[in-house]
């Protein structure tokens, strides 16, 4: 799926039920999250994050940091109560509209972004990038290329925590679709496939696209990209094989304070 592809299915998504399509607890299907549980989800998940990374780096600096996919904004808020400045980017700007809309922090800020790349950041502006259950949803063409930038907009001995899936369920349709001499077979392709590409056309969509890369290719982009990687941590997700990665820039990091 192209960028403008998930682009448009999450500005649909951000429509219907936004905090549920960021956060898909089951019994909060319907527009059922309550906004004050929702965004508490999120300090929870952040403490016990950063309680991971000062553990594998003690005392990095906590400045800046960007929360890569960032949605309703719910965990971008929450890296606002640790860092002088937290920014939370999305290719959707529906929910980066959201996210404005619900902010409580001084220091927060949203940026849309519907780029391939992070070129509206400069070199070495944030001591954290983060990203929770944001690049399974992006096809492994594009998260390669944003490994290698959020590794250049990190500061040198800045930390990375990125979460990208090892394995997802079987089911999802690929880019390409794929012709069968069957007509059953043909006629349950085509469907599936505009389904997920045409979503305007049916009343039940937009949907979720999964994607996975092996743990293999995900730490040699990173270390290509001059990071070393400090864990691999595993984090299930329902069906889906997460894995954490917390990587550091090389280089001598800046003082605290």
């Amino acid at each position: 799926m192209k960028l403008w592809q998930v682009r448009r299915h999450w500005d649909g998504l951000a429509k219907v039920d936004p905090f549920f399509a960021v956060l898909t607890d089951p019994g909060k299907q319907g527009n059922k999250w309550a906004i004050e549980e929702f965004f508490k989800t999120g300090v929870l998940e952040v403490g016990r994050d950063l309680e991971r990374i000062e553990a594998l780096s003690a005392g990095f600096r906590r400045v800046s940091a960007l929360d890569f996919g960032c949605g309703a904004g719910r965990l971008t808020q929450a890296l606002g109560r640790y860092f002088e400045r937290a920014t939370g980017i999305d290719i959707s700007g529906h929910m980066v509209e959201l996210a404005k809309a619900h902010n409580t922090q001084r220091g927060v800020t949203f940026v849309h972004n519907t780029r391939a790349d992070l070129a509206l950041f400069g070199e070495g502006q944030y001591d954290l990038v983060y990203s929770r259950i944001t690049l399974q949803h992006i096809a492994p063409r594009y998260t390669e290329r944003y490994l290698g930038e959020f590794v250049r907009v990190l500061a040198p001995g800045g930390m990375l925590s990125v979460q990208v899936p090892e394995r997802v369920p079987v089911g999802d349709p690929p880019d390409r679709f794929r012709f069968s001499v069957w007509p059953p077979t043909l006629v349950m392709r085509a469907k599936r496939y505009v389904r997920y590409h045409y979503p305007g056309w049916f009343p039940d969509t937009p949907k979720m696209q999964m994607y996975a890369l092996p743990r293999t290719a995900v730490v040699g982009f990173l270390e290509k990209a001059g990071a070393d990687i400090l864990a691999v941590d595993p984090s299930e997700h329902g069906d889906v094989e997460n894995l954490v990665y917390i990587a550091r820039k090389r280089g001598p990091a800046p003082r605290q304070g």
